[in-house]
């Protein structure tokens, strides 16, 4: 495939800065998830989180100490994929002033909508129920909010994301009000938006959980190290939101074509189900 780049952009003309167009945020992921950090994986790779569903037996005025002491663990396993893409640009278009880094942050924003769409899809009522509140954008008010907290009462932290049309219901009116993203706004550890849930359950615009409530797993891709010292850069960049993608840059002796390649290694599963909800919006 080649580059669409208009003629007019020549070597004369070329800024040294390119102007990147809007593209969906990840930072909300952060709010709320879990990291299990695994360094040097494969694709398709498991990772294997524990989770704690029950532990030993309360007595009172116990005649042993050493009775009833059994706890209980399932295996959530995570497969860990790698989510990579690749760009470029040629010799011509280096002669006329294109440079590879102008491309790197709508790169970074399709990446980052790869990595969102994988963290999702485990975010289905068959893991974690009928969604706790179905509201259009045109009826949410800051009152739902209470139906969304008493959903999660026993949750042990309590973060929200939630679509922006929704978020815009919740945003401060004077200066006395807190801001929805502010730690204990509404009485949640953080609420935050989030403007794609392509992977999770059809017309989900929110999720409600804890912070173990999905298991997510990360690391750095296995590379050859005579590969990784032909490469021109390697170095790893955090996304908004904490992941970590990897980023190669290496150049064809037979085209002197520029490429760069982003990945970043993750998987997603059901942490703890009881402790996540979903928000549906509204419609039938």
């Amino acid at each position: 495939m080649a580059n669409t780049f208009p003629a007019a952009l020549t070597a004369e003309f070329v800024a040294d800065e390119a102007i990147t167009t809007l593209g969906p945020i990840l930072s909300a992921i952060g709010a709320f998830t879990y990291n299990v950090g695994v360094d040097r994986i494969s694709p398709g790779s498991t990772v294997q989180v524990p989770v704690v569903t029950a532990g030993a037996t309360a007595g009172t005025n116990p005649s042993s100490y050493e009775t009833n002491a059994d706890s209980t663990k399932i295996a959530r396993e995570v497969t860990v994929d790698q989510h990579s893409l690749s760009f470029h640009v040629t010799q011509a278009e280096l002669n006329n002033g294109h440079r590879l880094r102008s491309l790197i942050g709508k790169n970074l924003q399709v990446i980052g909508n790869a990595c969102r769409d994988a963290i999702f899809a485990p975010i289905t009522a068959a893991n974690y129920g009928a969604a706790i509140l179905d509201s259009t954008a045109a009826d949410f008010g800051a009152s739902d909010l209470k139906t969304i907290w008493a959903a999660g009462k026993d949750f042990p932290t309590k973060n929200l994301i939630i679509d922006g049309a929704y978020f815009a219901k919740l945003l401060p009116t004077d200066a006395n009000s807190l801001a929805p993203g502010a730690g204990g706004a509404y009485g949640f550890d953080s609420i935050a938006m989030n403007n794609r849930w392509t992977g999770a359950e059809a017309k989900t615009i929110g999720f409600f959980g804890a912070a173990d409530s999905l298991a997510i797993a990360s690391g750095e891709p296995v590379m050859d190290d005579e590969i990784q010292d032909l490469l021109s850069m390697y170095e790893a960049i955090e996304l908004p939101g904490g992941l970590v993608a990897y980023v190669s840059s290496w150049t064809s002796l037979a085209t002197r074509k520029r490429f760069m390649n982003i990945s970043v290694m993750l998987g997603s599963a059901v942490g703890d189900a009881t402790a996540g909800r979903i928000i549906s919006d509204g419609t039938v």
